[in-house]
């Protein structure tokens, strides 16, 4: 999300999320600037930007500072300078459609890591072994807050070339980390109950959109970042990933086939019929 800003009575920017957070740290820019982003009606301050709110809103706003008047210009964007200072660190914000990829790829290869294991070790048919329940990913939860702990990031994420820093106040602690996991697990995975992982998904692709960040990221203060443009090549090589591992799952789980549909159709027969007649011809 482009974030712009007046100083000197010009329009500057767009910058990124991130540098206008480095800058505020610096002491380049004040809490209190003007600034303005897709979606907002008029120019705010820019620790009451919905993008900025979370991460601006602890820093104390400077006494007695005069309120510097809109241009008349300031709605072109001709001859906007970038404002970045020379040497920076140049750093992007992943799109929502990004870390949505990343996601699935951590999600995907869990669990092809967990029902390999299962699989290996012969392990009969359970139903609180399927992934509709939320206790068979407290280790992805687990696993994906040491990983964002100790390397910043997910398998997922560094196929995509994201990392995730800890921006504002505080470090990356694994308390942070863990906190973080969960309420991604909340708020953007659903729990994997039922349909609630495709209402939250799509919530929070939605949410990063309009406002620039997730839920849970504003409420940990952290941010996924990263240091080249996303290549397509990336993208590309993130559905391959999901693809190879959802079918590893799916071998897996076919010893588990027949005793699923068998406890399907005694909950419903009708919904077993159906099943039974999707299933390969040599397991009907």
């Amino acid at each position: 999300m482009d974030i712009y800003w007046i100083a000197d009575k010009k329009k500057c920017g767009p910058v990124t999320v991130p540098d206008i957070i480095s800058r505020v740290q610096m002491g380049e820019l004040s809490p209190d600037t003007k600034g303005w982003h897709a979606g907002c009606e008029q120019w705010m301050l820019l620790r009451e930007l919905p993008a900025l709110a979370d991460f601006l809103r602890e820093k104390p706003a400077e006494p007695d500072k005069p309120e510097i008047p809109l241009p008349e210009d300031a709605a072109g964007e001709e001859s906007l300078p970038s404002g970045i200072p020379e040497g920076a660190v140049r750093v992007y914000l992943p799109s929502a459609t990004s870390r949505l990829l990343a996601r699935m790829v951590d999600i995907s290869l869990y669990s092809a890591l967990l029902y390999t294991a299962l699989y290996l070790r012969q392990v009969p048919f359970d139903a609180a072994l399927l992934p509709s329940n939320p206790l068979v990913w407290l280790g992805y939860v687990v696993l994906e807050a040491l990983l964002i702990y100790y390397l910043g990031g997910t398998p997922g994420k560094f196929l995509l070339g994201i990392q995730v820093r800890c921006v504002g106040e505080g470090e990356l602690t694994l308390g942070r980390s863990l906190a973080r996991s969960c309420l991604a697990f909340i708020g953007g995975m659903g729990m994997m109950v039922s349909i609630l992982p495709l209402l939250m998904m799509g919530f929070s692709w939605w949410h990063l959109r309009t406002r620039g960040m997730t839920m849970w990221d504003a409420r940990c203060h952290t941010l996924p970042i990263m240091f080249k443009p996303m290549a397509v090549l990336r993208q590309f090589a993130a559905v391959f990933v999901i693809m190879i591992a959802f079918n590893i799952t799916l071998s897996c789980m076919e010893p588990w086939l027949e005793p699923m549909v068998q406890q399907v159709e005694q909950q419903s027969p009708e919904m077993g019929r159906v099943l039974r007649s999707m299933m390969p011809p040599a397991q009907k």
